[in-house]
C-alpha cells in the first residue's frame, strides 16, 4: 500500500487535531527537542492536521532485538507506538495533561528496514478520553497495529504549562 493509502484509509477515522498549524508546529518542536526523542532517534511531525506521524529515519544497534536477529526489539516498537498514541490523544485535550492509559500491540511481521513510521491518531473522543489507532510500517510495509486510550489526568493549575 501507498504512504498517501495508509494515510488516507487513517484519516477516514481521525479526529482532527484541535490546534492550528503554527501551534502544532510549536508542540512538534517542544517534543522533538525532548531528550528521550534525541535518544530513540525518533522525529515527530505534526504538518498533518490529524494525523500524528513518527519516523525512526535509521536501525541502530540499540533498536534491535536480542538472539541475534537483525528485527527492531518489541520494546522499541512498544516505545514508538506510546508516543504516537498518546501525542494524538493529548492533543485532543489542548492545555490539559493527559497520557496514555490504555496501549494494545499486534505484531505481524519483523520490521528489519528503516525508515520506521508510526502514523497514529484519535478516532474517537469523549470529554475526558481519547481512543486512538496507529500503524507501524517498516520501509513502507505494514508491520504492527496498536490501538490505545488516552485520558486527561488534571486540570492545569496556575502557572502550570501542559503545552
Amino acid at each position: 500500500m501507498a504512504e498517501g493509502s495508509m494515510m488516507d484509509a487513517l484519516r477516514l477515522r481521525a479526529q482532527p487535531i484541535p490546534l492550528e498549524a503554527a501551534e502544532r508546529e510549536r508542540w512538534q518542536e517542544r517534543m522533538n527537542a525532548l531528550p528521550a526523542m534525541a535518544l530513540m532517534g525518533g522525529r515527530l511531525d505534526l504538518s498533518d492536521p490529524s494525523i500524528v506521524r513518527l519516523t525512526l529515519a535509521s536501525v541502530g544497534a540499540q533498536h534491535l532485538g536480542g538472539l541475534g536477529t537483525r528485527a527492531v526489539n518489541g520494546a522499541v516498537i512498544a516505545a514508538l507506538f506510546d508516543a504516537a498514541l498518546g501525542i494524538a490523544g493529548t492533543l485532543q485535550f489542548p492545555g490539559q495533561r493527559a497520557g496514555t492509559v490504555e496501549l494494545s500491540i499486534k505484531l505481524m511481521r519483523p520490521a528489519f528496514e528503516a525508515p520506521l513510521e508510526v502514523l497514529g491518531a484519535a478516532v474517537k473522543r469523549t470529554q475526558h478520553l481519547a481512543f486512538t489507532e496507529a500503524e507501524l510500517h517498516s520501509d513502507g510495509r505494514l508491520c504492527a497495529t496498536a490501538t490505545g486510550i488516552v485520558a486527561v489526568a488534571s486540570t492545569p493549575k496556575d502557572g502550570d504549562d501542559y503545552w
